[in-house]
């Protein structure tokens, strides 16, 4: 369902986010939390072969398709939920998600189940800071094998519609400039030097500003500290005076974005799940370029 304007017109709460999350949970953590299920989202054999103790699998890519030539969009939520089901991943448990976190770039696979999952309306969702790689890096006990988790019902729960914004959207925050739109890719995309194989024309969205999501990711794996990220968010021009959406090629950096955003307190980011992918699929959207 589409994202009223008058949805993405509400101000972001207007109090200082606190620096530490329930979103975020670091690996020395784990052993403490409590009614909590964690889930690994890499592909299967990864999981297989090695995978933080009690971990659920389910691949991330598995929740996406090509829809309408729009590489990378969220399957039908009917889909998406029995496919949550057959792994497990029940609504009552607080959800831990981790991905490799080998390389930066991969943020994006946790962030995008975690996007998901708030988006179809789980209430208790969280990432594993540093991923699987911080957890070996760390020592930490693992055991190897497939999933052997136990099927549960995925109710249709309440969709939190103000998660995803759509193309009318974003032509809205173009025209009206009601929201701050958030390119998540690197600059070399965002200025039109570099394009994705799925998106027919490089640049970026009209008054976008740049934030690299990998710019937020340690050389630990980790995100970066709190206020390392709110001076991210800050020197890319992204105010706390106005609701945001975030956009990459195809909605996996974008749900990074989105994750980091949520991390420092905002509460009115919404991510374009077609993101330029589906902007550029008709030559008519305009896109700007700073080569």
């Amino acid at each position: 369902m589409l994202l009223t304007l008058s949805a993405l017109a509400i101000a972001v709460a207007a109090a200082a986010p606190s620096t530490t999350s329930a979103l975020l949970v670091a690996t020395k953590d784990v052993d403490s939390l409590k009614d909590a299920l964690l889930l690994d989202v890499r592909p299967a054999d990864a999981y297989t072969a090695a995978h933080v103790p009690g971990a659920l699998n389910l691949d991330v890519s598995a929740l996406s398709e090509t829809r309408d030539n729009v590489a990378g969009l969220l399957k039908p939520l009917d889909q998406v939920r029995k496919a949550l089901g057959d792994a497990g991943v029940d609504v009552n448990k607080r959800i831990v998600v981790y991905s490799a976190m080998d390389k930066a770039s991969d943020i994006s696979s946790a962030a995008r189940m975690f996007w998901i999952l708030e988006y179809i309306g789980y209430e208790k969702v969280a990432v594993l800071d540093g991923g699987f790689t911080k957890w070996q890096a760390e020592s930490r006990k693992t055991e190897a094998g497939a999933s052997t988790a136990k099927p549960v019902v995925v109710p249709a729960l309440k969709i939190r519609e103000d998660r995803l914004a759509t193309m009318d959207n974003i032509g809205l925050a173009i025209k009206g400039k009601s929201a701050t739109i958030v390119d998540a890719r690197g600059a070399e995309y965002f200025k039109g030097e570099k394009n994705a194989d799925v998106v027919k024309k490089a640049g970026h969205l009209p008054g976008a500003v740049n934030m690299p999501v990998e710019t937020c990711v340690s050389d630990t794996s980790a995100l970066k500290s709190w206020d390392e990220l709110k001076q991210i968010a800050a020197s890319s021009k992204v105010g706390g005076d106005a609701p945001v959406i975030t956009y990459c090629n195809t909605g996996r950096s974008a749900s990074a974005a989105y994750l980091v955003l949520r991390l420092l307190g905002y509460e009115n980011v919404a991510m374009y799940d077609g993101s330029m992918a589906e902007w550029t699929n008709d030559d008519s959207r305009p896109v700007e370029t700073n080569k």
